[in-house]
Parts: C-alpha cells; structure tokens; sequence
C-alpha cells in the first residue's frame, strides 16, 4: 500500500510542472493491445496519426472538427530578448495571456502574422509572471514586436490538469482504466477508450450526454469507488467532462481506424498469409500494406475521426435524450402489482438476471456466457459487461440505483437499458405507462419484506 500511495503522490505533483517552467515528463498516451497486435509496418503509421492528431499528455495538439473546446487565446509580441547564436530557444515577452489558463508549457502556439505566419512552435517555457514565452529557435521563426499569434488547447489543457489531478490516479493517463490505484478497485475504474458510458440520459444508440457526465463527476457513482467531486466548480467539471469526451475521441478514433486493419494486418493473420499453407510472401503482403498507407488510410483515418467526432455532436442534441411522453403514473399498490407482472412476465424476463425477489440471484447468474468479442465461453459463471468484468446482477432490495435514484433515473435505465452490459433497453416493447409501473415496483423493493 505504500508503495501505490508513493506512486499517487508523484503522479499528483504532474500538473506542478507547468507552473514552474521545468522539462515536462516523458509521458506518452497508452495504445490498445489490438494496436500492438499489428504487424509493425501497419502499427507504427496507426500511432504517428494518433499523435499528430491528439499529441501526448503533455504536448497536446489541436485537431480541427472535433466538438472540444480546445480554448484558443490570442497574444502578440511585445519585447523580444537578445541571445547568442548558441541558444536553443527563443523568448520573448507577450502580452494579452493575462486571462488564460498560466499553466501553457508543452501547447502549441501557431504564428497568425509576421515571418513564421502558419507556423507551428511548442510553448518550452512560460513565466506567468514575466509574461514571457520560450520557443524553439528555428530558421522559420524569428519573432519581432507586434507579431501575433494564438496559444491553443488552454480549455484543453485547464481540464487535462484537473483530471491528471483527480482522476487519472484510478482511470490512466489515458483513460484507459488502469492508474496505480485501479488494482485496488472493484467494481474497476470505466476505460474512456470505448465512449461507452453506463449511465446516461440519452437513448440507447446514443452517447453520453456532456451533462450526463458532469452529474457523474459531481455526484459520483453509488456502491462504487467513484467518489462525488461537488467542491470542485461548475467551470472545473465542465473542463474535465471536455477533457474525457477527448480522450473518448481519441481512444474510438484509435479503434475504428485498428479494426480496417486487424483482420489483415495483425501480427496473427500475416503469419498464417506467409504460412506454407497461406501461399503469400511476406514482400507481397508489405507492398499490399504499403499501398494501402498510401492510398485508403487517410481515407480510413478522417472517416473515423469524424464519424466519432459527429456521434459525440448528436448526443448534445435535445432530441438524445430520453423524455417520457406520459408523466408518471401514480405510486399506488395497484401500479405496482402491475409492475411486478410485468417484471415476472416473458415481456421483460427481469427476473432472469436479478431473480424473481429482485435479490440479484437469477438463473442467468449459473449460466456460462459468450465473450461476443472472442465467440468464446467466458471462464466464470454469470454475465459480463463490454469490458470484460464480471458483473452480477444488481440486488434491488437495496436501493443502490448507481445512475441515480430519482423516478427518471431508473425510468430511463429502464428505457434505454445500461449501456455496455446485458441489461437490455425495453423503451421500444413497454409503453410509458408499463415503464412507468416497472418503477413504481422495483423502487418500492428496498421497502418490501420478502
């Protein structure tokens, strides 16, 4: 225990380095193990993208068309500071940053006027009291007075700190769920990469709603290790919400762009192309990678990013989210008992995963499911959610409700089912007035004597 809690204090102190103008850490955003299953030749270009698009922790880039806000502020030159010809870096003083976010070390500044206009330069240092910006010096860029420029990702980067601070410790650097303090944690902590997020207000196709996540932040998720983080400000959640809908894109982005290629193209099938019984060499098979990279993956790779980019839009829509037509029928015996056929009944088999008290123990629990990802038997008896974790099924006499314990809450876990795990969505064969009574039932569980 020691030993993670020494990890956690080093890890918290990650944000202090862009107020003090040290060297930022070596800190490169995780890659999926489907990533690394490819042959190298088809890994190392799908990994180049990725990082000219979304950069690393701590030199992280702006992409065009993405529903983040990445914060843009604009700044000009005001004095710039001789150097010798042996220097490395360029600075200068600025003004109009006194508004931003003062941790900008590693952002990218882009040149809007004067010889480097167009150019890009990394931001090495940044005094936030001086007012004054170090760059990369290059031929391309030699800064006079007057010269203006945009510093980007200051939105991007206020959230990125924040959650470096208070999530990354239980989800990863890069959301992948696996921080120095995730083994201690069951249920463990959501992996971003997916955008699957289990509560929401949203309908069952749809994303997570940046509202829906804002209310998990704050409210933290009941009988779980996700605590509430109601002391931080609407402005502090709202930034690290931006944060992880960005590291969602990023991670969705790597996964559409991995699974064009997988079947081709990981280590597995090429060996069994170039296999005495596969018939193919391994030059044909490169040349047909090569190809490809030329021609169908900038393709491949803009299609992914924009159709992820686009999901994300649509769920901010107000028609994503799931809104009864019928209020909410009347919390009487008689809407319960109706309630309790229905969930006894064959048109929602609810009591087929949490049995037919509602105590969690259904016939579904001692049956030996099919991973859907690898069409194989999972090694333990019971369901299991997207991401591989055993999940049993949840004892509503306890009146634990992780989404929320609010009517509409539980209506629309009803609605739209919880996303990423077997619990199914019943909005299409129930009416309002049959969610409605399934409530009304399974909420008056906790209060039941059987």
């Amino acid at each position: 225990m020691r030993f993670g809690l020494s990890r956690l204090s080093l890890l918290l102190l990650f944000p202090l380095f862009s107020l003090t103008g040290c060297e930022q850490p070596q800190v490169n955003f995780v890659f999926s193990e489907k990533t690394n299953e490819l042959v190298p030749e088809a890994a190392k270009p799908v990994k180049e993208a990725l990082v000219r698009q979304f950069g690393n922790p701590f030199e992280l880039t702006q992409f065009e068309g993405l529903p983040t806000d990445f914060g843009d502020v604009e700044g000009s030159v005001k004095t710039v500071q001789a150097s010798s010809g042996e220097e490395k870096l360029i600075r200068f003083q600025v003004e109009g940053l006194q508004d931003a976010y003062p941790k900008l070390l590693g952002l990218p500044l882009e040149w809007t006027s004067g010889k480097g206009q167009g150019q890009i330069s990394r931001i090495k240092e940044y005094n936030y009291e001086t007012g004054t910006i170090a760059v990369d010096k290059t031929a391309d860029i030699d800064p006079q007075p007057g010269d203006t420029f945009l510093v980007e990702c200051t939105r991007l980067q206020f959230g990125r700190d924040l959650y470096n601070r208070h999530c990354m410790h239980c989800h990863g650097m890069s959301g992948e769920g696996t921080g120095p303090t995730s083994r201690y944690l069951n249920p463990p902590p959501r992996d971003f990469r997916q955008g699957i997020y289990k509560y929401t207000s949203t309908k069952p196709t749809a994303k997570a709603q940046n509202a829906d996540l804002e209310r998990t932040v704050k409210e933290g998720i009941a009988g779980t290790y996700m605590p509430s983080f109601k002391l931080l400000t609407e402005d502090e959640v709202s930034a690290i919400v931006n944060y992880v809908v960005w590291l969602s894109i990023r991670g969705e982005t790597e996964k559409k762009i991995v699974d064009e290629l997988f079947f081709d193209y990981s280590k597995e099938v090429v060996a069994e192309r170039t296999s005495e019984d596969g018939g193919e060499s391994r030059e044909d098979v490169m040349e047909e990678l090569k190809e490809y990279m030329e021609l169908d993956f900038p393709d491949t790779l803009e299609f992914a990013t924009s159709s992820v980019a686009e999901a994300w839009e649509e769920a901010n829509m107000e028609d994503a989210v799931v809104v009864p037509e019928t209020p909410r029928v009347p919390d009487t015996p008689e809407s319960r008992e109706r309630g309790r056929k229905l969930y006894l009944g064959d048109k929602t088999k609810c009591a087929t995963c949490h049995g037919p008290q509602g105590r969690g123990n259904g016939t579904a629990t001692q049956d030996f499911w099919t991973n859907p990802a690898t069409n194989e038997k999972y090694s333990n008896r019971g369901l299991h959610d997207i991401w591989g974790n055993q999940l049993p099924p949840r004892d509503l006499h306890r009146g634990i409700y992780r989404g929320g314990r609010r009517p509409i809450d539980v209506y629309r876990r009803m609605y739209s089912g919880i996303k990423g795990t077997p619990m199914p969505a019943f909005g299409g064969p129930l009416s309002d007035e049959e969610l409605w009574d399934l409530v009304n039932y399974v909420m008056s569980l906790p209060y039941s004597s059987k």
